[in-house]
């Protein structure tokens, strides 16, 4: 499979409503604790910190107001990206259109409404909400909004959704005169939150790599790619935003929530995608999953120091949280700004990180010169995934 470019993209998440908003807010300095899930329905999850975001910032198509109240937050969440990412494509509107639109958090949020209803005598939930619940009506949504004919679908791979969403998605531009690919996910509910609390991957701070942290901090948003191919974008004089390659992919296979300690799986993608795809390319930083859970990250460092050297290593997590599914999307779309402008965020909120014995997570000189970088997401189940991702040249005019 071929390079695929991206000549659209839009994405929404706690830092802001669309790329160039949240990336500067991203490349500030200044640090802004989460706030609490203050409007949890339950009481022990209140103090919870969250990476929530600005509903009132959602730009949405037309829709009627009893649509929009049928739908689940992260489809909205999706059709706010989706709307972005093609005015800025630029595409002529056609039938011929294939969809990728995946969720893992689903029906997660309404659950405290809709079980008691379908568990009792009478069962009479509302059927347009029932049916938002599925984890494949983003896509058929998304589709019959924009009358797109192709085929649409959905991916789960737990965190690593986004990058085996995206992969899968680069395979239809030659038959389809281009993909939409959007994964939105919102996390920040009483079930994800208390699901993950249960499992003991929530924390009290998000500071990837940090040796204080303690678990990951639920965030939520979304983000959608307009991908062609090579030839099609250039064909119609298309601005191509950047090039994906063909992701790579590993399978730790020890345990259904830890990561391999040696990181056998998150070397294994790296290493495809590299072997696959870099042709001898300088590798400029890495977009580490960097979740701050204690194991996690310190076996990620491992790994991408083995295969990689010296490499500077980023994690945004550290502003929005953890994203579900849609974190390697929306961390794609960090990447492809930072190879655009030459900066590379800071590891926010970090003080001390102990096992950096390279300096690889220093904030110092985040400058870079090269135009790819390697973007990783790892989910429960050892689903490890990484992809390669190139612009054509750096520059400040974004």
């Amino acid at each position: 499979m071929n390079r695929v470019a991206v000549t659209g993209m839009g994405m929404i998440d706690a830092l802001g409503a669309n790329p160039n908003e949240c990336f500067d807010a991203m490349l500030d300095t200044n640090y802004t604790n989460p706030p609490a899930f203050y409007n949890s329905r339950l009481e022990r999850h209140r103090q919870q910190p969250v990476f929530p975001v600005d509903k009132d910032k959602l730009v949405l198509p037309e829709l009627r107001p009893a649509v929009i109240k049928n739908l689940e937050p992260a489809t909205l969440f999706a059709l706010h990206t989706v709307e972005q990412a093609l005015k800025q494509s630029g595409v002529e509107h056609s039938d011929n259109v294939a969809v990728i639109g995946s969720n893992v958090t689903s029906g997660n949020h309404v659950v405290f409404d809709l079980y008691p209803i379908l568990h009792s005598e009478t069962g009479r939930a509302r059927p347009r909400q029932l049916l938002t619940t599925t984890k494949d009506f983003m896509a058929g949504y998304i589709c019959q909004h924009y009358g797109y004919k192709g085929p649409n679908t959905s991916m789960y791979a737990a965190c690593a959704t986004s990058l085996f969403s995206i992969d899968y998605a680069m395979r239809f531009v030659d038959d389809y005169d281009y993909v939409v690919c959007t994964v939105s996910d919102q996390g920040v509910n009483d079930t994800d939150v208390g699901f993950f609390k249960q499992l003991g991957a929530i924390g009290s701070h998000s500071v990837p790599f940090d040796d204080s942290r303690d678990g990951f901090i639920m965030g939520e948003g979304a983000g959608t790619f307009i991908l062609e191919s090579e030839e099609k974008a250039k064909a119609r004089g298309a601005d191509i935003i950047a090039y994906l390659y063909p992701a790579g992919f590993g399978s730790d296979g020890t345990s259904p929530t830890a990561p391999d300690p040696d990181g056998a799986g998150a070397k294994l993608s790296m290493k495809h995608a590299l072997k696959n795809n870099a042709i001898g390319s300088y590798i400029s930083f890495v977009n580490a999953h960097g979740t701050s859970t204690p194991v996690g990250d310190e076996v990620e460092y491992n790994a991408i120091k083995e295969v990689l050297g010296n490499v500077p290593i980023v994690s945004n997590k550290s502003k929005i949280g953890h994203t579900m599914g849609a974190c390697g999307i929306i961390e794609a779309m960090y990447t492809i700004k930072s190879l655009q402008t030459g900066k590379i965020p800071n590891n926010h909120n970090i003080s001390k990180c102990s096992f950096d014995t390279q300096g690889m997570i220093t904030n110092k000189d985040r400058t870079i010169t090269g135009t790819m970088a390697l973007n990783n997401s790892f989910g429960f189940g050892g689903k490890c995934a990484s992809q390669l991702i190139q612009v054509e040249k750096s520059t400040d005019n974004y």
